[in-house]
Order: C-alpha cells, then sequence, then structure tokens
C-alpha cells in the first residue's frame, strides 16, 4: 500500500518529466479576426506569419507579418502590420520559461471607396514580456503583456496555447486584448 502511494505521488509530481522547454525554432501562420471597437460591424480578418528564430541559448529573434481587410458598406479597408526583434527567454523551471522581447513596429491602413480613399501608415516600437510553458509534450500555454507605441500607446494582454500532434507540428489558438481592438487567432505551427 505505502509503494503505491508513493508512486502515485512521484507520478503526480513528475507530469512534466518529459517535457522539455519551449522551443524558439518555429514557423507557424494561421487565420485572424479583429473586432475593433468604435467602427460599427467592421470586423477584418485574414492572415499572419510569424517566426522565431533561437541564436543562442537565451537570445533569439522573432518576427511577424499580418494582413487583414474587410469590405463593408462599400468600403474597403486592408491593416497590414510588420513586427521584427529581438528576445531573451529564462528558463525558469525545466519546462517553463520567462521571456521578454524588444521590436520594431510598422502598421499600414488602407481605406477605399468609390468616392475617397486614404492610407496612413507609422512605425514605433514594442515591448512584450510573458511566461510560455510545456505543461506536458502535447500542450503548451503561453501569456503575455505587450506595450506598443505607434503614434499612440497602447497596452495588449495575450493567451494562447499549441497542441502538438508530433514533436514538429501542433495546432494552437491565440487571443488578444488590447486597448482598441481584440484579435482571435488559429494557427498551424511546425518546429524546426
Amino acid at each position: 500500500m505505502k509503494r503505491t502511494i508513493l508512486a502515485s505521488i512521484f507520478g503526480a509530481l513528475s507530469l512534466n518529466a518529459f517535457a522539455a522547454s519551449p522551443s524558439y525554432d518555429f514557423v507557424k501562420a494561421g487565420y485572424v479576426q479583429a473586432d475593433i471597437e468604435d467602427v460599427g460591424d467592421f470586423e477584418p480578418t485574414g492572415f499572419q506569419i510569424q517566426g522565431f528564430k533561437s541564436l543562442n541559448e537565451n537570445v533569439y529573434l522573432t518576427g511577424r507579418y499580418g494582413q487583414l481587410s474587410e469590405d463593408e458598406y462599400g468600403v474597403d479597408g486592408e491593416l497590414d502590420y510588420i513586427s521584427a526583434g529581438v528576445g531573451y527567454r529564462y528558463g525558469l523551471t525545466t519546462t517553463t520559461d520567462f521571456f521578454g522581447e524588444l521590436t520594431y513596429e510598422y502598421v499600414d491602413v488602407d481605406l477605399d471607396s468609390s468616392f475617397a480613399s486614404a492610407e496612413a501608415d507609422d512605425n514605433g516600437y514594442g515591448i512584450t514580456a510573458g511566461i510560455r510553458s510545456m505543461l506536458s509534450e502535447q500542450f503548451e500555454l503561453r501569456g503575455a503583456i505587450r506595450y506598443i507605441d505607434i503614434e499612440d500607446d497602447e497596452t495588449a494582454f495575450e493567451i494562447g496555447a499549441d497542441y502538438f500532434f508530433t514533436p514538429q507540428f501542433s495546432f494552437g489558438a491565440t487571443y488578444v486584448i488590447a486597448d482598441d481592438v481584440d484579435l482571435l487567432g488559429v494557427s498551424a505551427r511546425y518546429t524546426f
């Protein structure tokens, strides 16, 4: 009986024993939908591509490109964004990392209708801090807070998860809550 209880305790404590730390060498692509406040039913959709590449055990590069659009009430709106930067990871445990990123941010908004058109672009910087954790070999959970300064400053909170079908391929979802816009995304990821 004592052996069974001890085996159960050690089994529960070692749930993550076979899970590795989160990877910083991957690309992912997916579908994104935005919900922009104070603009009626304008909810642009589109795609996003994102990549990470580790330079050494702690430093990595990150990049993201997205394009969203919608045609509502005869107005065609398009939003393109680019984010590129450098990050640093610190292993809190063998399966959980704290990370921080400093990024260059670029946004281009284009509105076009039959009677007028307008285009605006701007750039700035972003600072991100968060946690990534491999809860098991198949499941990664992450959360982050992001400060972005492009003309005006904005704070965003992100939560996401990936489920790994194999060590290389996973499917995930992300939800971002910001001051003026919320984003919902689903993606496929390849870890190399």
